[in-house]
């Protein structure tokens, strides 16, 4: 079916040879309009274009992606309509190569392809974000030493007027601040440079000229007429019959002052009117009998323009011109000085990643604006002519997201220097709301309000019609925008051109008050809240929300997307957008899920605050240093380490002196027995007696608690130090891995409550730990502190997200997360949260065309005040501010389909709007609009006043009630299930009961572990096996020997045995100096530690390596048929594991430590360190663990096993299995 195109669209996919810029308005249809454009290019008979000579910019992967598969389907589809068209054919195969790209690949692609001409490196990487944080931790602690070592006078005034006594931290911040921001520049260099020229002022005419007094005046203005306009209706009121005559005088004295206030130009204009002005009393008549509501209001007026223009003198008119002048030349050495710091970290910072072959996504493009155009002439570059050869046009998506240095290197490789217009630009400035990423929407407003919309070679096109949404949602959204979006706040007119028209076609229904947009209010006093259970507004709100939606369920209909038919909604086609996820999409999904309704949120925080990561993260700062309090404490309370916040105290309390670590280490091997420290360290390990009891070495029998706690200590502790054996060389990520697998803590994340998303989480740190491993940072000690870093930074992630997008649930998600999507039912919550203003009192504010603002300080009196110039840009960030937050507020209403729902949450219930001021569908007023703290302040007084929109106000009582109803019914169904039960017939009773009574017969194994190593079968022999006391081995000298010591001797003589080269040994004439030579190049490597080497006995290897035996492994080693430190994971039947199990799989893993294929079979070594009595006792202890080695690689291999062997280093002899 053939697609018909609106006039306006139909433009934009014909107009050539021109720079086109499209006002695409929400749902108008810009990308199928984007990509009909892309295609028509294509085949346009009189020029055609091949798609790989069109470069096609996004600003997102995803949306490159959906319009690379838009295009090539836009292709296949007409190549089935023509499958013999040659260029159809052609356009198929070159679209998988074309530049349908975002601006970082393109950036990307111009660095790869031309580095060379600007001197860089081809093998520079992309670095991870926590590398860069770290990286520039570092270099910020450099700068900073290297100018306290300098002690340039700047630097140091510098310190002392924006340091404190003890921290130096709000200067590194103003100094990060900076250089993030100067890279939104294309030469961020030059925008430090001009810093200091905003505050070079010689007098009052300077001060008229600069950008930052033009706009405070024009604020002014804005407020002056405003205030006008409100004083001239309440002169109408005063005027009306039953009005207040008796204020008439008064006000029309006011009015003559604003009038006055309205005819001002200048700063000094400002500063004369505001001085002489003074507001009259107001008249007095006792008889009165007029209107006391028109009294009020007219008096509310009043007092509200005096309040506020009373805050204007205090803010910006506080001082004569001279003093004024006076405090930015005194403010002007800081600011030189911080542009100088400034300059100095982004040198070294730049060095320090040249340094390690990095570059982070800024570099990239400033690398192509480098290598584009030439920084000292601004003029193109040999690459970019090249490039605008390459390119017979340049489209631009969601051109409002655009900033200043992707604007010149767009620019850069268009034809507009050779006369050839050739760039489209599509977007909708009403939809920037990337502002907080240093978007620049007025790159886009300065051509709207330049180009044409006749015919030229610089020309606009408006997209507004809206294919989208119902006409009810339409046409509310409409109501409200045209009453508080205007030029004035946010540089955006919602006009008749501006303004939505509905487009799309859905299908009639019988009531059609199911799609009328609602504003629901949750409205409650503290005391209230508290009676109904509520722990806050936000919860309450949730809790509505959550009762509106179960309402929808039975009432509400949308339109099937695949029938094109009405049915009823489902939870799939519920969306809840909030302005921030951070405190609200935990309460919305908390509230949904105990009122039954399936939800889910993805967070783009709060991954390092879920429980296992926090756990993990621990347990890696105390293998990385044991000595941290918080790391083992958390360890140990966790189920690691099992224990309880009591056996933690009672820990502490046996020593008080030591770290908690050396204290759980003394805790371990003395427990809280009193016996004199001398005698405790020459006495035996502590043993279990026949009673059961644990002794401390020396003392009485402990109590049997004591001795359980001890015995908690000596496990963990054993399991801590074969870990840290492995940070030295182990990666990060199997480093976590073996954490999860020797612990058991994988196994208890799954069973608790939402273990899958909390083995996602797990399976997401994982990934982060491969990535960390490909920076420039390496080991456990760089690895937390990379952490540490990131949390220090909020560089936090959401939680790993598990839902599929077709998944029955009602979605909670942000506002920015949900540009670009559509939903049926949209609700707009927690209109009434506070909009963050925190950029606005900062101490220093930056204003990309105005510069930055600091305090003014007096060093003799030690006073802090805003300087001027940044009153002005707190005021004008202010006001930008707030057209953002219209934005967003606009981008959030545009995604309904079907149905809008606004709610909000206030403490008491709001005013109704006053009467008189405005008829319905009149602008609001600007001091209203913007002084507005929330959505709510914005959206009420337009929808109080409308009856097309559904205002309801839920009191607790309402909710607590409805929730009542809701839990009766549930009840009453459960009721009608049991007396169904009780009345069936027989045969019915027989079925039920066959059902419920069934038991599952292998409900045994459902205790079973379903993996388990050899090590844990070797364990579970011992405990059947008596086992004698061996003879000491020689391993250690006397009395030192401890269990400890043996595991950690066990894995030291592993990890050499895997390094040794056996033919390097075997033919040295003096193998027990080879050895050592080995072992001291295996430490110098970092293959094992200095405790490892001290623990291993050269001569017992040596003898090994004198047997028959090491010569068969030489041999197979020059054949390369030996294999050492091999894994594997075998499935065998629970059976032969547990007694009377079923045949269920269950999962055998092991590590063989050595093997060799000889004359076509296998041959199998382990060795054995433990001190043992006799050959009997090794058999009988290691016969089902070699056995188990057998089988499985007889199954990896496919080969026959010929031997099976054990080396004893103990007995010094091997024994065949």
């Amino acid at each position: 079916m053939s697609v018909t195109w609106t006039e306006e669209q139909q433009q934009v996919i014909a107009l050539r040879n021109r720079n086109l810029l499209v006002s695409a308005a929400a749902g108008s249809g810009k990308t199928a309009v984007l990509v009909e454009r892309i295609v028509q290019k294509v085949l346009d008979e009189s020029r055609p274009v091949d798609i790989d000579r069109m470069l096609v910019v996004t600003f997102t992967k995803a949306a490159a992606a959906e319009m690379r598969e838009r295009v090539s389907q836009a292709i296949e589809k007409r190549l089935e309509a023509q499958p013999d068209h040659n260029r159809l054919q052609r356009q198929a195969t070159l679209v998988l190569n074309a530049q349908i790209t975002t601006i970082d690949s393109f950036c990307l692609y111009v660095v790869r392809n031309y580095f060379q001409t600007i001197g860089l490196e081809p093998s520079l990487r992309i670095a991870d974000p926590g590398e860069l944080q770290l990286l520039k931790a570092d270099v910020a602690q450099e700068v900073m030493e290297q100018c306290y070592q300098e002690k340039s006078e700047g630097f140091l005034r510098l310190a002392d007027r924006y340091a404190t006594a003890k921290s130096d931290a709000a200067l590194v911040d103003f100094m990060l601040r900076m250089y993030d921001f100067s890279q939104s520049y294309p030469w961020p260099g030059e925008w430090l440079a001009s810093l200091p020229g905003y505050y070079q002022l010689e007098d009052a005419q300077d001060l008229d000229r600069q950008e930052w007094m033009q706009g405070l005046c024009g604020y002014l203005g804005h407020l002056a007429a405003d205030f006008q306009r409100q004083m001239e209706a309440a002169r109408a009121l005063c005027c009306d019959e039953d009005g207040p005559q008796m204020y008439l005088a008064a006000v029309e004295d006011d009015l003559a002052q604003l009038e006055g206030l309205c005819a001002c130009k200048s700063y000094a204009d400002y500063s004369e009117k505001l001085s002489e002005l003074h507001f009259t009393r107001l008249g007095v008549n006792r008889k009165y009998e007029g209107s006391k509501e028109k009294q009020e209001l007219v008096k509310s007026i009043r007092k509200t323009v005096k309040d506020a223009l009373g805050k204007v003198q205090q803010s910006y008119f506080y001082q004569d011109v001279e003093q004024m002048l006076s405090d930015l030349r005194d403010i002007l050495p800081d600011v030189e000085a911080l542009a100088q710091l400034t300059r100095a970290f982004a040198k070294a910072f730049q060095a320090k990643k040249e340094e390690r072959s990095l570059m982070d996504f800024s570099d990239i493009e400033h690398y192509a604006l480098d290598i584009l155009v030439d920084a000292k002439t601004k003029e193109p570059t040999a690459a970019a002519k090249e490039l605008r050869e390459t390119f017979e046009e340049i489209m631009i998506d969601e051109y409002q997201d655009s900033n200043y240095v992707q604007e010149t290197i767009l620019k850069a490789v268009s034809r507009e220097a050779l006369g050839e217009n050739n760039i489209f630009m599509v977007g909708d400035v009403k939809q920037s709301i990337y502002r907080f990423r240093l978007a620049r929407p007025e790159l886009f407003i300065a051509k709207y309000q330049a180009y044409t919309k006749e015919e030229s070679s610089c020309q606009k096109i408006d997209l507004h019609q809206n294919f989208r949404s119902r006409t009810e949602v339409v046409e509310g959204v409409n109501r409200i925008f045209y009453q508080i979006m205007h030029e004035d706040l946010g540089n955006v007119e919602y006009d008749a051109q501006a303004a939505l028209y509905a487009g799309a076609s859905y299908p009639a229904a019988a009531n059609l008050d199911l799609f009328a947009s609602e504003l629901l209010l949750a409205q409650a006093s503290q005391e209230e809240l508290a009676q109904a259970d509520a722990g806050s507004w936000q919860e309450l709100e949730a809790r509505m929300a959550a009762a509106r939606i179960r309402e929808l369920l039975e009432t509400q209909l949308v339109t099937d997307r695949e029938t094109g038919q009405l049915r009823p909604v489902r939870y799939r086609d519920i969306v809840i957008l909030l302005r921030s996820l951070t405190g609200w999409a935990d309460t919305f999904l908390k509230a949904l899920t105990e009122a039954g309704i399936p939800a889910h949120t993805t967070s783009q925080t709060g991954y390092f605050s879920t429980v296992e990561i926090q756990t993990i993260l621990s347990m890696l700062s105390l293998l990385d240093t044991p000595l941290q309090a918080i790391p083992a404490a958390a360890v140990l309370a966790s189920p690691i380490g099992g224990m309880s916040g009591e056996e933690l105290a009672q820990i502490r309390a046996a020593s008080k002196e030591h770290f908690y670590f050396l204290a759980l280490q003394e805790y371990a091997q003395y427990g809280s027995g009193q016996v004199e420290r001398a005698d405790q360290e020459q006495a035996e390990p502590h043993a279990e007696k026949k009673d059961g009891r644990h002794r401390p070495a020396g003392g009485e029998a402990l109590p049997a608690e004591e001795g359980r706690l001890r015995q908690k200590a000596v496990s963990f502790l054993e399991m801590y130090d074969k870990l840290r054996r492995l940070t030295a060389y182990t990666p990060i990520h199997t480093l976590i891995q073996t954490v999860l697998q020797e612990t058991g803590y994988a196994s208890y994340i799954q069973a608790m409550p939402a273990g899958a998303q909390r083995r996602a989480n797990v399976d997401m740190l994982l990934e982060k730990a491969i990535a960390y491993e490909k920076t420039s940072y390496k080991g456990l000690f760089h690895f937390v502190r990379y952490i540490e870093k990131l949390k220090k930074y909020e560089v936090d992630f959401g939680e790993a997200d598990i839902t599929s997008e077709n998944e029955d649930v009602v979605r909670i998600m942000s506002i920015h997360k949900s540009k670009g999507l559509e939903f049926p039912v949209v609700f707009v919550s927690g209109t009434g949260k506070q909009f963050n203003r925190q950029d606005t009192r900062s101490r220093l504010i930056l204003h990309p065309e105005h510069g930055i603002g600091l305090d003014h300080i007096d060093t003799e009196k030690r006073i802090r005040r805003p300087g001027f110039i940044k009153k002005i840009l707190e005021n004008e960030i202010g006001m930008e501010n707030q057209g953002e937050e219209l934005r967003v507020l606009y981008v959030a209403l545009t995604r309904a389909k079907e149905k809008l729902i606004l709610t909000g949450s206030v403490k008491e219930a709001p005013k109704p709007p006053q009467e008189g001021m405005r008829d319905m569908g009149s602008p609001m007023d600007y001091y209203t609009r913007y002084h507005a703290a929330s959505y709510l302040d914005w959206i009420y007084p337009v929808i109080a006043k409308d009856p097309a929109y559904r205002l309801r106000i839920y009191h607790p009582k309402d909710l607590q009630l409805q929730e009542a109803v809701e839990t009766a019914i549930e009840k009453l169904t459960y009721r009608q299930v049991k007396n169904l039960y009780k009345t069936a017939d027989q045969k019915q009773y027989k079925q039920l009961d066959a059902k419920l009574s069934w038991i599952y017969p292998f409900a045994s194994d459902t205790d079973l572990k379903t993996k388990i190593s050899v090590t844990e079968l070797k364990h579970r022999q011992e405990m059947v096996l008596e086992e004698d006391t061996p003879p000491q081995a020689e391993w250690f000298p006397k009395g030192e020997k401890t269990k400890a010591q043996g595991a950690l001797r066990g894995s030291a003589v592993h990890k050499v045995m895997e390094e040794v080269d056996f033919v390097q040994s075997i033919q040295s004439k003096n193998r027990t100096a080879d050895i050592r030579t080995q072992i001291d190049q295996m430490l110098a490597k970092g293959h094992i530690t200095q405790e490892m080497k001290e623990l291993v006995n050269p001569r017992m290897l040596a003898r090994f390596l004198n047997t028959p035996l090491a010569a068969r492994i030489a041999k197979a080693q020059q054949r390369s048929e030996l294999y050492k430190e091999q894994p594997f994971v075998m499935g065998i039947p629970a059976s032969r594991v547990y007694e009377g199990a079923s045949e269920e799989l269950v999962l055998i893993q092991g590590i063989v430590d050595l093997y060799w294929v000889e004359d076509g079979e296998l041959v199998i070594l382990d060795y054995k360190t433990d001190a043992v009595s006799g050959e009997q006792q090794l058999t009988e202890r290691y016969k089902v663990q070699l056995d188990l080695y057998g089988e499985a690689l007889e199954r990896a291999t496919g080969k026959k096993t010929k031997e099976k062997v054990i080396y004893s280093f103990s007995l010094q002899k091997a024994i065949e299995i």
